[in-house]
């Protein structure tokens, strides 16, 4: 689907725990959402694509966010099998939308500013590897979450330790979020019990996968459901390791625009992409 044509909005539903509208129960299952469409390829006569990159890394206790940072980069792709210019390449290059970003890196080698938020690119030739043009962060108070996650886990009287996950990728994430995993780190239990949706567990690590390959928004009150059940004494609070990517979009807004003096050897569209890094939810004390 469609991607957002803006930066993600502060979400509307903080996890922090005095917060009066946390997410609730939602379906049993999950609707397999429909494939996102393909990325654009670029036209025959381009050699080298544009993209923009960003990395959230993000800490979460139970329902308090502990770390929250992202910090991007615009680069240069040489397109496989595409000759390029034996004089290398020169254009001019826009950035745009740039109110949430900061802390601006520019790669003098390749990139000179023109003042005003344009820039003068000059790549030389055979060009082989991806190439950094300038990397920045977002500002501090621009935080929204991409994947929302709220634990909660008991032991029981009978050995066994229940968690359920409830997450939500960012309503403002109109094609979902791609790849995701949850990796569950249960120390101390023996074995998995019951898992919904069905997890792979790795009994030598202790830890269990989801693997979702894409989640789309719902609304607020039907979040996604993860439940597990563990055979044995957790002998810590489980820990959540959470990896996604999305192609279309990117937290910051930030827009790289080609010249017209791009045109053929840079393709018009730039690949707009987002991951998650460091990004991991421990869960609270048990539940009484």
């Amino acid at each position: 689907g469609a991607a957002s044509a803006t930066p993600l909005a502060p979400p509307s539903l903080p996890l922090r725990a005095a917060s009066t509208t946390a997410l609730h129960g939602g379906g049993r299952s999950h609707a397999a959402p429909s494939p996102r469409a393909a990325l654009q390829a670029p036209p025959a006569g381009a050699c080298y694509q544009l993209q923009v990159i960003e990395r959230v890394d993000a800490r979460f206790e139970g329902r308090e966010m502990r770390q929250f940072a992202t910090a991007g980069e615009v680069r240069v792709l040489p397109l496989s099998g595409r000759p390029q210019p034996p004089g290398g390449v020169s254009f001019s290059l826009a950035l745009g939308s740039a109110d949430k970003v900061t802390a601006v890196r520019e790669n003098g080698t390749l990139l000179q500013s023109a003042g005003g938020g344009s820039y003068k690119v000059k790549l030389p030739p055979s060009l082989g590897a991806p190439a950094s043009l300038l990397k920045y962060s977002a500002v501090q108070s621009w935080r929204p979450i991409p994947l929302k996650i709220v634990p909660e886990w008991r032991s029981g009287a009978d050995g066994t330790a229940r968690l359920q996950l409830l997450v939500a990728p960012h309503p403002g994430l109109k094609g979902g979020l791609q790849n995701v995993s949850l990796v569950v780190s249960a120390a101390g239990a023996t074995g998995l019990a019951s898992s919904e949706p069905a997890a792979e567990w790795l009994g030598s690590t202790q830890q269990l996968r989801w693997r979702e390959a894409a989640l789309r928004p719902r609304p607020p009150s039907q979040p996604y459901r993860f439940v597990a059940v563990f055979s044995g004494v957790l002998s810590a609070p489980p820990t959540v390791q959470v990896s996604f990517s999305c192609d279309g979009d990117n937290p910051t807004g930030l827009r790289a625009t080609p010249g017209a003096d791009a045109n053929p050897s840079v393709a018009a569209a730039v690949q707009r992409r987002f991951v998650a890094g460091q990004y991991s939810v421990a869960c609270d004390g048990p539940a009484a």
